[in-house]
Order: C-alpha cells, then structure tokens, then sequence
C-alpha cells in the first residue's frame, strides 16, 4: 500500500509539493502499523516548511501594497533567514521593501518583519525550551527535543542555554519594573489574606576557577487562606537586599492581601529575618521549630554515643539525660527563660572536674554554647509550639523546604550535580519558579499575546 500526503486549501486547489508518501507492504505487523517516529517527524518538517513558506509569501505580498495610496513598494534586495520552531528549521527570502513616494518621513528602506517574532524563533520554542531547561539538563532538554520532533535548528545546547537564561533575565526584569510593591497597593485580584510566609537558605557548587566555596540561594513561599502559594528565589550575591525586598513584596501582593500578625518563619538568619520583616512590619516572626529541635537532637546524639557512656559515669549521665528532655519540653512550650536555665546547669555539669576533659564533654559544651547564643539571638521570636500545632496552626518551615526541594536540589544540586555562575543561577531559578508555581505560559501570553500556541 501507498499512502500519499498533501496540502489542499479550502477552495480545492493542491499545493506541487507532496507533503510525505508512505509505503506499507502486506500482510500489517507491529512494525508497520501506523507511522513511525522518523516518519512522523519528516512529515511535520515538510508540512511545517510548505506552511510557513506559503504564510511568508502571502505576507510579503501584503506588506507592498502602501496602505496610504495603495502603490506596490520596489524591492531593493534580499536577505536569508531561518525560521526555527518545534517543527524544523524553514529558510526564507527576507526583501528589503523600498519606501513608497507618499512617505516623506519614513526610512529610505526597511525590511519585512513580523509583529512579536523575534530573531526568527517560534514563541512555542522559546517557552518549550525553557521548561524543559528549568526541569533538566540543558543537554538532555535538547536530546528529549530532537528525539521526539524534528526540531534540528536552534536546538544545540549553548542556544538553549542562552535563550533559558534570557528568559530568567526577562522575567527578572519584568518582576522589578512592576508598580505592585512600590506603589503600596495590591493589584493582584485575589484578596485572600496571606497565613504563612517563609525563607529558606540552600547552596549550590560555583563554577569559577578562582572561587573555591558555594553560591548561597534564598528560596521563600508564600501561602495564602486557600493554600495557593507564591514561589520565589534569588542568588544573595547577585541581588541587594533592596530589590530582594522588592521581589518579596511584589510577591505577597501576587498571593493576597498581607494580613496584620501573619507569621514568618526563618531559621534564625538575621538577613532573612530583617528581609521579610521589612516587607512585613507588623508581621509576627516565629523561629522555626525543626531547625530548633535539630540542634537538640545532635547533642541527644553525644549524650547517647558510645564513647559518652564509657566515659560519663551515671551520676552525671543521668542528670544531664533529665536537664536535655527538660530543655527540649520547655523550648517546646515556649518557655525561653526555663530554658536557658537548663542550658546553664548541662554546662555546669560539663564543667565538673571529673568530666569536663573528656571528648564527649568537650563537644558538647561546644554545641549547648551554640544553643545558647542561637536562643539569645532569636528570643523574641520564640513561640508556644505546643499551643500552635495543637491549634493546627504551622510550626515549622517544612513548607519552605518543599520549595528548596522544588527549586535547588531537583535541578541544581543533589538530584543533578552541577557547578553554576552566580547570574546563570539567578536567572534559572526565575524560570523554575514561575514554572513551579504553573505560571511561565502566562509570562509568554502577556510577551506575545494573541498566540494561539501558547
């Protein structure tokens, strides 16, 4: 059997060129039923090139007639160009029209462009593209491409790279030139108030050869009464706590309406807690509760470790074990000044002579050191955890964390370890954002809106 494939309009009429022909031979098996990847893809090729050929033709014909007097415009010259979208790349004949004599003020030239097409580059390609980018390796985005479509041109892995970044950059700019947060007032059209706000730190390997440490990320959410939520993300190098404050607020007026006495939830960082209260004032910052008991549980740690109990005898293990629980209810209920006061008798117990040379000893005075500094620091951000998880009210950052997961580790760092440049990150961690929250398709509607692919 032979199957033949063209292009036919509306008034009947074929185009010269075959779009594809199939043969299949008899008897049908698995492996002739249908098309085939290859088969598929050279078809959407030819009918993508016949398609935009024509398109182009069509258009170019039009822009001649001078819409003023209704004169065809001279041609001066020719220019090559690729057309590049999911679907194959389409080389055309761009004319340079000449001005028509009714227009005094116009350029003596110009050549024919399409309103929103930029660089030749499909829209679908760009935001496709991007998504892939922001969820996997720029190499792999472009195998997963070429496998699927026939989308040859524009797909090499620096030009995906390139345009992902560009994109990052594009939604950068875009976020900081908006009014919402310096004008005070919240245009976002959902008005539920905001219940939690959060910030998070994470870090990711630097691919400078002079540079031997991390880039540190800050990644927050925002959660609203209906639980929709509002991601975000930046480099603390590359961005000032200026426009981080900025991001922050124009974020919040996305979410909703920010409440009197909301709660923001910090590990403790002081930089992540002057940022979110100075978008916050009156915000009420709570200090949370897994990065708390986290320190607890390592000095449970060398409490309980082998070398502790060889070396403590029972008449200092035992109230050390009783002074640690102690603590940890009384941290738990929000009682700071009971706390600190077990935190002075573990360490007056530390000291004692008969163990205070010991390793286990040694380590722990180091850590119950911490301790006490972290809760001095952060005292009025204490709050009865008790009281609020039996009232279901959050507790700790965990929703935040979901955010570092979605953000950093699934795409940057341990899922696929990577090194980065401080801008290349900034403006990767703006795509995936946006792509996370399901709102990347809405920055292409408003970039090139009447598309009807997108």
């Amino acid at each position: 059997m032979k199957f033949t494939i063209q292009i036919k309009f509306e008034d009947g009429s074929i185009l010269p060129l075959t779009a594809a022909q199939i043969e299949r031979a008899d008897p049908v098996s698995a492996a002739t039923l249908g098309l085939t990847l290859d088969e598929s893809k050279a078809l959407l090729a030819n009918i993508q090139k016949e398609l935009v050929e024509f398109q182009f033709q069509h258009f170019v014909q039009n822009q001649r007639t001078c819409i003023q007097c209704g004169t065809r415009r001279t041609i001066k010259d020719y220019h090559s160009a690729c057309f590049k979208s999911l679907f194959g790349g389409v080389s055309l004949r761009v004319p340079r029209l000449n001005k028509c004599a009714c227009e005094n003020d116009a350029a003596w030239s110009k050549s024919v462009k399409i309103n929103g097409l930029a660089n030749w580059i499909s829209p679908e390609l760009e935001l496709i593209q991007s998504k892939l980018a922001a969820t996997i390796p720029y190499a792999r985005s472009t195998e997963l491409l070429s496998l699927l479509l026939p989308a040859r041109a524009g797909n090499a892995i620096s030009t995906v790279r390139r345009r992902t970044i560009q994109v990052g950059e594009r939604l950068n700019t875009d976020l900081h030139e908006s009014s919402t947060a310096s004008s005070g007032v919240n245009l976002s059209p959902n008005r539920n108030p905001v219940t939690a706000v959060g910030l998070d730190g994470g870090y990711i390997k630097d691919c400078r050869p002079t540079s031997i440490g991390s880039i540190e990320v800050v990644v927050g959410r925002i959660i609203n009464k209906k639980s929709d939520s509002r991601s975000l993300g930046f480099v603390r190098a590359v961005e000032s706590n200026q426009a981080a404050g900025h991001r922050l607020k124009t974020r919040l007026g996305e979410c909703g309406k920010a409440s009197t006495g909301v709660a923001v939830f910090t590990d403790g960082d002081p930089g992540l807690r002057c940022l979110l209260l100075s978008a916050l004032p009156k915000a009420k910052h709570i200090l949370d509760w897994f990065h708390l008991t986290r320190r607890l549980t390592v000095l449970k740690t060398i409490l309980f470790g082998k070398e502790a109990i060889k070396h403590f005898p029972v008449e200092y293990h035992d109230p050390l074990t009783k002074n640690l629980e102690s603590l940890k209810w009384r941290l738990w209920h929000g009682r700071i000044g009971g706390a600190i006061n077990r935190i002075k008798a573990i360490l007056f117990t530390l000291r004692l002579p008969t163990i205070s040379c010991k390793r286990p000893a040694i380590r722990m005075r180091r850590r119950i050191k911490e301790l006490l500094r972290y809760l001095q620091n952060n005292q009025d951000s204490m709050a009865n955890y008790g009281r609020r998880y039996r009232s279901g009210q959050r507790i700790s950052t965990a929703f935040v964390e979901s955010a570092v997961n979605q953000l950093i580790d699934k795409r940057m760092s341990k899922s696929q370890q990577m090194r980065w440049s401080p801008m290349g990150a900034h403006a990767l961690l703006q795509v995936r954002a946006e792509l996370v929250d399901g709102r990347l398709d809405a920055a292409f509607a408003r970039w090139y809106p009447g598309d009807p692919t997108i």
